[in-house]
């Protein structure tokens, strides 16, 4: 009965250790201007616990990475406000196909990210539209950008957009 009950401590303790590892994985990350990789990298500003739009008005977005397989300008999220918590961010909702040209057309954008540092983050992405963009037109055919990882990193060395 004992060594059943200090099995079950130690599994406890265990558990315990795991969850607290898990969360000391995810960081608090330093307010300012952050961006991902390349031209179709994230851009957005972390304020408080949120993430919210940067630049200038009246073009402030929050723009997820995208590989301009399902639109065709950076892919604006339409929201102004992601929350961030322990670290993490998840946002699942509307994205601008192209924000600039063709407003009407919206996608699902499911987009998630964990604060490694205080400086980088990283995270998975995916855009999904009832319309493929080509040529400068958009086909009514559904669109599927894939599954895709992605990293960023605080300010605009990333040499993402901005």
């Amino acid at each position: 009965m004992a060594r059943s009950r200090r099995k079950a401590v130690a599994v406890a303790v265990a558990g315990a250790v795991l969850v607290a590892a898990a969360a000391a994985l995810a960081a608090t990350p330093n307010p300012g201007t952050w961006t991902g990789t390349g031209e179709g990298g994230a851009g957005f500003v972390v304020k408080g616990s949120s993430i919210v739009p940067y630049g200038v008005a009246p073009r402030r977005y929050i723009t997820a990475p995208s590989n301009f397989k399902c639109n065709s300008s950076n892919l604006v999220v339409k929201t102004s406000r992601i929350k961030i918590a322990g670290g993490r961010f998840s946002y699942d909702g509307p994205a601008y196909v192209d924000v600039f040209r063709a407003k009407q057309h919206l996608g699902r954008l499911v987009w998630s990210g964990s604060f490694t540092s205080a400086t980088k983050v990283k995270g998975r992405v995916r855009f999904t539209s009832a319309v493929t963009p080509r040529g400068g037109k958009f086909q009514r055919k559904r669109c599927d950008s894939g599954a895709q990882a992605w990293a960023g990193q605080q300010g605009f060395g990333a040499g993402g957009e901005g």
